[in-house]
């Protein structure tokens, strides 16, 4: 027999012990059985809200009230709460979800430590999801053989009259909460068990097996709820004192049930305010709801109206035979009267349904100061943002209970009756989650609420078949480079062969971690080895087992040899005066001569200025005496090997990670005629073209089926040359087929959408800083935003100096593949040696370490941390 039941009101220490004998008798998936009703639990889904057109949140809004005014004659219960992050389920499904991470490095954080930091970090962010549930009372308490038929429902069908109608109500229950507006889904057993767990121990952790153990929860089994759980009160106290003992820890919350008082009139969504609901997501701290009531059908509001249509207009007649002017508040309940009484005999359901019930909010906090201190916000936020009242009645004990599911409700007091529409207009199941549902951990949303964001490139074309090219734009200083050194290092860590384009070099520092180093390469091109970008190593030969046939493969074969002499031919015209490019017969000579080396994967570039040279017209040695001083020039070696011998093509694959580099390069302008350009800067534009194609070759030298990555900072010195742009072009057009996650990095959003027709080309999104207003108006073209939206990229991470400056990650406005959009910020500081190797910040000396490590790792033995307990306080 549990504590709490047939005990009268009980003292601990001047306090009361407040009875938790659960109206409850019986749960059944998600079926509710109580002494005197049958409730059925949905959880809604998700809506967009942020960064959405007028149009669409009226239609949202429209869908909403539409699906509610449906339930009207059904009482409801609607419940919010907050969800700490499932740290745990994070690295396990990591986990799985990397097959072949990088090997472990001596003395070097291991791929275990990599699992758990990222985990440690979730957990003691207070990083939350938000769940969204809708009772509905479907009708009174079943007989028990119906009770019974609905246990073996699914396994044994059964045709009785009285089942099949509830199974029909049941299901035409189902349709309404699953519509757009709601989508909702019946809870299952461990949701229905957390919602559960989550009322009667308000702010206490859950279990993370909760209803793993079957669908039904049977009387004596709902007791597992209230055992562990105490209430304590004092009659006028403020706040309830909830205690227990969760897996041998003691744990207390003290907590505070507030409820809505009168609410001030608005035209939702025209005035442009947000989701009354909403409010409580910008807040720093959970905060619970519960609205229950009656969504009151047309048919039993018609007495109601009509006599208070004529009660004001009795009050203005009376005005008159008095020969007495009414004040206006007269007019006003007449106007208001009239417009009910025509919505409620006259208009649709949208308009004429009525929501009659108190609404609670509740906090918890660790000390009842706390308690009372985010009592006092709450209040503050609602009055002077919203003009809504926040009452913190008596009688708390009381109130705390109409939070479980299937408890009864006061119906005296703070009673709330409002359209229908109002009701919508709370929207609470507006959602700032963010991200992919795979991948590593990369930042934080810092809108409306904090919720975790994980980002896996390759999701959007291995699940939803969408391309893979994430443009990445900002102002200098925003944090592009700490972004893409994030996310490379969480692709090379998962041992995805990552490329990086990085022509001014801070990124190569990645390649100086420990645990990347054995794996990692730098390629510097301003002093790299002769040959290095020899052109007809950088196009791959086809794979025979990539074509369906051998006609297929001869073909590409044959084309990958066109576009090498192509390469070949395109680079050394680069490298010749204006007097020999306008000339014929000097052009007819080099195609001959490319023509003699054919196109083999071995072909030595060197081999061209010995062709030229056996022919005896003087334009041919006059080109391969300019070819000649360009093979001795630094940046011309890099093309032509000290030797004339044939090349064995390199492995694409031999490091995981590569960061091609190319600091001081004088890339000359486009703008400028090239007969003005320098000899660096002339030997510049091939060495700029050949980079590209490298990279090519680190992305197409791989077999399709396996995840690549591509990270190109400063797009925009790549965006100003032909083969720059073609690059860009090729690998947003074969990210998805040959599975490839592409970043391009830019200063200007134009830089992207000005080099070729590719905003259809665009997966995902990430727009920094723009102080700019024309730039932050074109940044929503990459969004696919509204433009005026724009402001919210203007008023990003301000512009700091010194310490606050160096160690302040970016922040972005993200848009994921599911086409959301909310702002984040970019957080690597779970790994101090990373964090500290992506600020670029001048005047700091890269390795003193200003981030303390964030704990002991606890070594293979224990990869994961498992505290068996979801707890939202556990900072």
């Amino acid at each position: 027999m549990s504590k709490f039941r047939n005990i009268a009101a009980r003292f601990v220490g001047g306090e009361r012990v407040s009875e938790l004998d659960l109206s409850s008798r019986l749960i059944i998936g998600h079926l509710q059985i109580t002494g005197t009703s049958l409730w059925a639990w949905y959880q809604l889904g998700s809506q967009k809200w942020q960064f959405t057109t007028t149009t669409q949140r009226e239609q949202l809004w429209d869908q909403l009230t539409a699906r509610l005014a449906r339930l009207a004659g059904h009482v409801i219960k609607l419940r919010t709460t907050t969800k700490p992050y499932p740290s745990f389920e994070f690295a396990r499904d990591l986990d799985h979800d990397t097959p072949h991470p990088l090997p472990d490095v001596p003395s070097a954080p291991t791929w275990d430590d990599y699992l758990e930091r990222q985990q440690r970090r979730l957990h003691t962010r207070l990083l939350d999801e938000k769940v969204v549930t809708l009772g509905v009372r479907v009708g009174p308490a079943p007989k028990r053989d119906v009770v019974n038929a609905l246990r073996n429902l699914q396994t044994h069908p059964v045709s009785r009259s009285e089942v099949g109608k509830l199974v029909d109500r049941l299901r035409t229950l189902d349709d309404i909460v699953a519509g757009s507006g709601l989508n909702g889904r019946p809870l299952d057993a461990g949701q229905m068990a957390w919602l559960m767990y989550r009322s009667v121990g308000m702010g206490m952790p859950v279990p993370t097996q909760a209803g793993m153990a079957g669908k039904v929860w049977e009387s004596d089994d709902l007791l597992a709820f209230t055992d562990p759980v105490n209430w304590f009160y004092r009659p006028w106290s403020p706040t309830i004192r909830v205690a227990g003992t969760i897996a041998g820890r003691e744990i207390v919350r003290h907590v505070a049930v507030l409820t809505v008082g009168r609410m001030a009139d608005r035209r939702f969504p025209e005035d442009g305010g947000p989701p009354w609901m909403l409010e409580t997501d910008r807040l720093d701290f959970p905060v619970e709801w519960s609205l229950s009531g009656l969504l009151v059908p047309p048919r039993e509001l018609t007495r109601t109206v009509e006599y208070e249509r004529n009660r004001a207009q009795g009050i203005e007649s009376h005005y008159a035979e008095h020969a007495e002017e009414p004040p206006p508040a007269v007019a006003r309940a007449i106007e208001q009267a009239t417009q009910t009484y025509d919505e409620v005999t006259e208009g649709d359901s949208r308009v004429a349904v009525r929501f009659a019930g108190p609404i609670r909010l509740a906090v918890h906090a660790p000390s009842r100061d706390e308690a009372l201190s985010r009592v006092r916000r709450v209040i503050d936020q609602y009055g002077d943002r919203l003009r809504i009242e926040i009452a913190h009645p008596q009688g708390q004990h009381e109130l705390l209970r109409e939070f479980i599911p299937g408890e009864p409700w006061s119906t005296t007091g703070y009673q709330r009756r409002f359209p229908v529409g109002y009701l919508a207009a709370a929207m609470p199941h507006v959602s700032s989650s963010l991200g992919t549902p795979t991948g590593p951990y990369l930042g934080y949303t810092i809108g409306s609420a904090r919720r975790a964001v994980r980002h896996d490139g390759h999701y959007p074309m291995e699940h939803l078949n969408a391309p893979g090219l994430v443009p990445v734009t900002a102002e200098p200083g925003a944090g592009k480079s700490y972004l893409l050194g994030t996310l490379a290092y969480h692709a090379v860590r998962r041992g995805q062969p990552t490329c990086i384009l990085d022509p001014s070099g801070p990124l190569a520092r990645l390649c100086e971690l420990s645990e990347l180093s054995p794996f990692a390469r730098q390629l510097d091109l301003t002093e790299a080895d002769p040959g290095t970008l020899a052109p007809w190593q950088l196009i791959p030969e086809p794979r025979r087992n990539e074509f369906q046939s051998d006609k297929e493969y001869q073909r590409a074969v044959r084309r990958a040899h066109a576009e090498r002499q192509q390469l070949g031919y395109d680079v050394m015209r680069m490298m010749l005066p204006n007097s020999l490019l306008t000339n014929h017969e000097a052009d007819t000579a080099l195609h001959d001569a490319i023509r003699v080396l054919g196109g083999a994967p071995s072909v030595n570039p060197s081999r061209a200025i010995e062709v030229l040279d056996a022919h005896a017209s003087n334009i041919s040695k006059e080109l391969a005496q300019h070819l000649r001083d360009a093979a001795k020039f630094p940046l011309g070696e890099l093309i032509f090997p000290e030797h004339s011998e044939p090349i064995e093509p390199s492995a694409a694959d031999d490091k995981t990670l590569v960061v091609i580099t190319m600091p001081g390069l004088q890339v000359p302008d486009p703008d400028m005629p090239r007969e003005r350009w320098s000899t660096e800067e002339l030997y510049a534009a091939p060495l700029m073209h050949l980079a590209a194609f490298y990279t090519a070759r680190f992305i197409y030298g791989r077999r399709r089926g396996i995840r690549k990555n591509l990270l190109m900072d400063e797009n925009h010195i790549m965006a100003r040359w032909g083969s720059g742009r073609a690059l860009f072009v090729r690998l947003a057009r074969d990210s998805r087929k040959h599975d490839t996650a592409t970043y391009a990095s830019s200063q200007h959003p134009m830089d992207h959408l000005d080099i070729g027709k590719i905003e259809a080309l665009i997966g995902s999104a990430f727009v920094g800083r723009l102080e700019d207003e024309e730039a932050a108006t074109a940044a929503m073209r990459l969004l696919r935003a509204p433009e005026e939206y724009a402001n919210a990229a203007m008023s990003l991470s301000p512009k700091m100096t010194g310490e606050i400056a160096s160690d302040r990650s970016g922040e972005f406005l993200y848009r994921d593949a599911s086409g959301r959009i909310e702002t984040f910020r970019v957080d690597a500081r779970w790994h101090p040696e990373l964090h500290e190797a992506l600020i670029s910040t001048p005047g700091r000396e890269s390795g003193q370490a200003r981030v303390q490590p964030l704990h002991q790792s606890v070594g293979s033995s224990a990869p994961f941390l498992d505290p068996g307990y979801f707890d939202d306080e556990a900072a």
